[in-house]
């Protein structure tokens, strides 16, 4: 089979609907009708000479062929991109694409160098790079590392996965809140608010899991709500039949205002550590992901950040094959 460039856009649909998990669901990703989806899997399954998925009633699922072609469309399009990469290093200067995933509501962080690395790396000469920066659970971040779907991460991973590198930045503290309508709200600190905290219908993120009960007598039943992000989280809280942890720096304008209130602060708060993710092994790593990690180091250090050192000796491993001179980025 000799691919063409509408093989590699009927291609690009079928990862799609697979990574949607069917037709419908994939409308939104593909900005494309569920007609034209279904039109467009059809022009492939002919063209390959055999029956990718099954859909209807009983849902969407792949065969058996379709599953292994799947596998190699990923290994295909991981290949392109790498030869996209290579190609643009050629030209010189910084140019290509640097993808960016971090998890939700971290804008409010002053300690998050995120903001300021992304203005450092702009600054950079005959830098042409496009960014891409999405938002995306833990667990999605990690997975699209892997898949080499992104380039770098920044958020909090309570367990590391082999294949990853993880750069602790710094701390990130939670309080425990609820919203000032809260039967909690109104009672006075001491052992009695301590035991109805204990008791109360908690919301926690399912990535930090049962973690988010440590600092609080009290275990899994009292758990009736789970979300993926802090501003679900946040949603539920305000709400006001739930007390939960929230990051101090994205709570603090509501507890200003009256509208939340911090239960217990010298007791009841909790640390996570945030962290910068990266593929352990990249055999071809990019101009523009070392330029921006050496932005991340320099502004590590203006911030007076622990660990400028590792930081920097990180972005010298990761590069020193590829031939980069980081400084001169």
């Amino acid at each position: 089979m000799v691919i063409s460039d509408i093989d590699l856009r009927l291609l690009r649909v079928f990862r799609a609907v697979v990574e949607a998990g069917g037709f419908s669901n994939a409308q939104a990703l593909l900005n494309i009708s569920q007609s034209t989806i279904s039109t467009q899997m059809s022009q492939l399954e002919t063209r390959l000479g055999f029956t990718l998925c099954h859909r209807g009633r009983s849902g969407f699922r792949l065969t058996d062929q379709g599953d292994l072609m799947y596998r190699q469309v990923v290994q295909l399009f991981q290949s392109l991109q790498q030869f996209q990469l290579q190609a643009d290093e050629l030209k010189g200067g910084l140019c290509g694409h640097l993808r960016i995933g971090m998890i939700d509501s971290i804008i409010t962080d002053p300690a998050c160098p995120v903001s300021r690395a992304l203005a450092e790396f702009a600054r950079k000469p005959n830098n042409a790079v496009h960014v891409s920066l999405q938002v995306m659970s833990p667990q999605e971040l990690e997975a699209q590392l892997l898949d080499n779907r992104i380039d770098v991460a920044f958020g909090i991973f309570c367990s590391p996965l082999s294949g990853l590198t993880y750069q602790p930045l710094y701390r990130e503290r939670d309080l425990l809140v609820c919203h000032h309508s809260h039967p909690l709200a109104t009672m006075s600190s001491g052992p009695s608010l301590a035991r109805e905290i204990s008791r109360a219908r908690k919301v926690i993120r399912t990535f930090l899991g049962t973690q988010e009960l440590v600092p609080l007598d009290t275990d899994a039943d009292t758990i009736f709500a789970t979300v993926t992000n802090v501003e679900a989280a946040a949603l539920l809280i305000r709400s006001g039949a739930y007390i939960g942890f929230l990051p101090e720096h994205y709570a603090q304008h509501w507890i200003e205002q009256g509208d939340m209130v911090a239960l217990l602060p010298g007791q009841c708060t909790r640390y996570s550590d945030f962290s910068l993710v990266t593929r352990a092994h990249q055999p071809t790593p990019s101009r523009s992901l070392a330029g921006f990690l050496q932005s991340v180091d320099v502004v590590l250090a203006d911030m007076g950040a622990e660990g400028k050192g590792a930081a920097h000796d990180r972005v010298r491993t990761h590069f020193a094959q590829a031939d980069v001179n980081i400084e001169a980025l």
